[in-house]
């Protein structure tokens, strides 16, 4: 069986690492591990907005800033709030040490 060669545009070029276009088993396995770390990095960043954000959020709540009133009035919303950014957070780390116990 003859491998297939790329046309001189083709999308698939962007895969052919060695530039001796054809696109291989070895150079598909490459591609898809830095699309998967990429992924990784992504949800990364994700999780440390979002434990960031709940920091930031604590300490400007605790600020004399806000009235009182205007902190009881959002105190519903403050709950959901954490509960959501914990959420991603926990996600992230359950879903990491799931991958890491699969290998």
């Amino acid at each position: 069986m003859s491998q297939k060669k790329l046309e001189p545009r083709s999308v698939y070029n962007d895969l052919d690492l060695n530039e001796d276009g054809i696109v291989d088993d070895s150079e598909l396995a490459v591609t898809e591990a830095l699309e998967r770390h990429e992924k990784a990095d992504a949800q990364r960043r994700m999780a440390w907005v979002a434990m960031i954000s709940m920091l930031v959020f604590t300490v400007a709540v605790f600020l004399p800033i806000f009235p009182d009133s205007r902190i009881k009035a959002l105190a519903d919303l403050f709950g959901l709030f954490y509960i959501g950014q914990a959420g991603v957070v926990g996600a992230y780390m359950g879903m990491t040490a799931y991958m890491r116990s699969k290998k």
